[in-house]
């Protein structure tokens, strides 16, 4: 993010001199739901025992807006700047780091030909985000080499930046703090401005749609987006740029969705699906649930039914999805996929018994649970000599990866669509697994679909 001329960024650097063409780049973007000048690492990120342990390379972290102050939209906000794609500022600050990274790493010794992109979660959102970003702009001005995706993937076109419901979002913003619906756009906004940042911040919750997205800007995101992931076009372009992508989830991604606003009732599930998915896809996709019944008063009945949905639609059902287009996209002229070798499909079921210092047991392995792994963070948190053995031994093919030491090479073990590479229970690796979860994620990716391309993600190629 740039302010006032400065660019936060947080860069960890492998001690050592590095090779003649430089240590490779992870660009990792965080979810979550930090502000601006926050650090973006906590103790359980903190990669030092990585950079320690495994394949050498060099991180850079951006902090860039987030929530209302990174996408913020609406008809008002678009018709009270001069800006004309209002809104993802979130995502031009990350491209903002991602160009400085590329012109300027080597004074940090890495290799600018080398950037992978990545991120957990909403990170992995946005990663996906500059990648189809990147993809699309001159061969002189691409920087991405490769994308990893922890715990997400999309199967969602944004809502239109001066849509009704992100118009209404921006008007129920002004109204928690007693700014009439009545003013002008731009006297709206200037009274927001007046609002301090903790302030509004705490007015979130108060909000009905209480998330902040990326939107359709027909400038970083256009309106045929999830089109032409579907039909094959996108696939096409990452194969002809030789793009590779490694994508995958923990075993019991639902059980963190039950903590995070859950609902209480049928109307309460409507409304948190709605901070989520745009309501026709709400409306598909209830009848793939054994949804309770609208008299039904117990909590954790609609909370589990809530994560489930959630974690299928964000996780299960989008990377299986993704996964299918990039290595079989639809039949049609000019149509390339990917080679099953560009292509790296994980699971985690492993959890260290010393996770219960960081981490409630009974979460399992939760959505977001595998951090300690993938930062190798978990070795300052009582990890055994095994568990080290394990974490070692599940990221060494993810370092050649990041490292660019070719797809064939990195020793990940998986050919074709339904074949997955799952770190098991016991901290075993088994390579090639088939998916079992393969039929239901189609079933529910098709169905999320259905219910789109009629609407903005059907435009026109």
């Amino acid at each position: 993010m740039q302010d006032e001329d400065c660019l936060y960024l947080n860069i960890w650097v492998p001690v050592g001199s590095p090779p003649p063409q430089g240590w490779p780049i992870q660009f990792h973007i965080h979810g979550g739901w930090l502000q601006i000048g926050d650090a973006c690492q906590s103790n359980d990120h903190d990669p030092f025992d990585l950079l320690h342990h495994s394949t050498p390379r060099i991180i850079v972290s951006p902090t860039y807006r987030l929530n209302l102050f990174g996408f913020l939209a609406g008809a008002d906000l678009s018709s009270a700047v001069p800006d004309p794609a209002a809104g993802n500022y979130g995502l031009w600050d990350q491209r903002l780091a991602l160009e400085w990274t590329y012109k300027n790493i080597s004074l940090f010794g890495g290799n600018h030909d080398n950037i992978t992109v990545g991120g957990l979660s909403a990170g992995a959102h946005s990663a996906f985000l500059q990648l189809y970003y990147d993809t699309h702009l001159p061969a002189s001005d691409r920087i991405i080499k490769r994308l990893y995706l922890w715990s997400n993937a999309i199967a969602i076109q944004p809502n239109p930046t001066t849509s009704a419901v992100l118009t209404a979002q921006f008007n129920d913003l002004c109204s928690v703090h007693n700014i009439s619906s009545t003013l002008p756009a731009l006297e709206k906004l200037s009274q927001l401005r007046l609002i301090s940042s903790g302030d509004l911040i705490a007015s979130l919750s108060k909000l009905k749609i209480h998330t902040f997205r990326s939107s359709t800007d027909n400038s970083f995101i256009p309106n045929n987006f999830l089109r032409s992931l579907h039909s094959g076009a996108f696939t096409t372009a990452l194969a002809a740029n030789k793009i590779s992508i490694l994508v995958g989830e923990v075993r019991d991604e639902a059980e963190l969705y039950k903590l995070v606003n859950p609902p209480s009732s049928h109307a309460t599930l409507l409304t948190q699906l709605a901070n989520y998915y745009p309501k026709p896809v709400v409306e598909a996709i209830m009848p793939l649930y054994p949804i309770p019944d609208a008299s039904e008063t117990d909590p954790a009945k609609w909370a589990d039914i809530f994560s489930k949905m959630v974690a299928d639609c964000q996780v299960h059902a989008s990377i299986r999805g993704l996964t299918h287009i990039l290595l079989n996209p639809p039949p049609g002229h000019n149509i390339t996929p990917l080679p099953p070798s560009r292509v790296h499909r994980y699971r985690i079921e492993w959890r260290a018994a010393s996770l219960d210092e960081w981490l409630e047991p009974g979460v399992g392995v939760c959505h977001a649970a595998d951090t300690p792994i993938w930062w190798a963070s978990g070795f300052r948190a009582g990890y055994t000599d095994a568990d080290r053995g394990v974490v070692e031994a599940f990221l060494e093919p993810f370092g050649k990866y990041l490292a660019g030491e070719g797809d064939d090479d990195i020793g990940w073990g998986n050919n074709g669509e339904k074949e997955v590479r799952v770190l098991r229970k016991d901290g075993t690796v088994d390579e090639g697994v088939q998916d079992g979860l393969w039929d239901r994620g189609l079933q529910i990716w098709d169905t999320v679909w259905e219910a789109q391309k009629g609407g903005a993600g059907g435009g026109k190629l």
